[in-house]
């Protein structure tokens, strides 16, 4: 089974470490709005996992959860969030709408690595 991995991220630092961790051993698309990113899942894009940053212009990272967990074709796909905010709060309400998991930025890469490494342990199933 090809991995593939949709990353709806706008910050070009985070892009740029993503990216290097992605490529070579997953497919990937990147985007910067999730709003976007949310039409080409409903259309069909077929993704094994979603990487969302939660703070971004237009539609937010909540709203792309409560979207992709509303939908039954999509509710099911695992999301793993990035974000920058250490806000308790944050973490909860995306945790609440159906966020796979919750990665605060900074974050090390083997950090990074294992946790998605778990989650792709968990869509093999």
């Amino acid at each position: 089974m090809t991995r593939s991995v949709l990353v709806v991220e706008d910050d070009p630092i985070m892009i740029a470490f993503i990216e290097e961790y992605l490529s070579g051993s997953f497919e990937y698309k990147l985007m910067t709005r999730a709003d976007r990113a949310l039409s080409l899942l409903k259309v069909g894009g077929n993704y094994s996992l979603v990487l969302l940053d939660l703070f971004m212009p237009g539609m937010n990272g909540f709203e792309f959860l409560e979207a992709v967990r509303s939908d039954r074709r999509l509710h099911k796909l695992p999301v793993v969030v990035l974000s920058g905010s250490t806000n308790p709060e944050d973490r909860e309400r995306a945790l609440e709408l159906g966020a796979d998991d919750y990665i605060e930025k900074p974050f090390n890469s083997s950090e990074f690595e294992d946790r998605l490494a778990r989650l792709f342990k968990e869509v093999d199933k």
